[in-house]
């Protein structure tokens, strides 16, 4: 494969991991808790896979989107059920 390709590959993987991160507010890794750090890392071997051709760009991007959107909904389906609990517990006092 030619360089040219690498480098078009490592681009749009870059700017698709930095939207990624964006939409989930986050600003570094330090910031995250463990499961993101593990999504992160399934998501960050997958970037070897675009880089070097073996999966098409198309598919990396329906990967890591498919991974960070049920992350996303896990952590948002954590919030809720905090949420409730934390609610519940209120009114039992009042």
């Amino acid at each position: 494969m030619d360089p040219l390709r690498i480098v078009v590959r490592v681009v749009f993987a870059f700017v698709l991991a930095l939207v990624f991160t964006r939409i989930a507010g986050a600003r570094t890794v330090k910031h995250n808790d463990v499961p993101s750090f593990v999504v992160a890392l399934v998501i960050g071997d997958q970037f070897d896979d675009l880089f070097w051709g073996e999966v098409p760009a198309s598919q990396f991007a329906v990967a890591a989107a498919t991974l960070f959107l049920v992350h996303l909904g896990i952590g948002l389906q954590i919030y809720h059920s905090s949420h409730r609990r934390w609610h519940a517990a209120e009114k039992r006092r009042a």
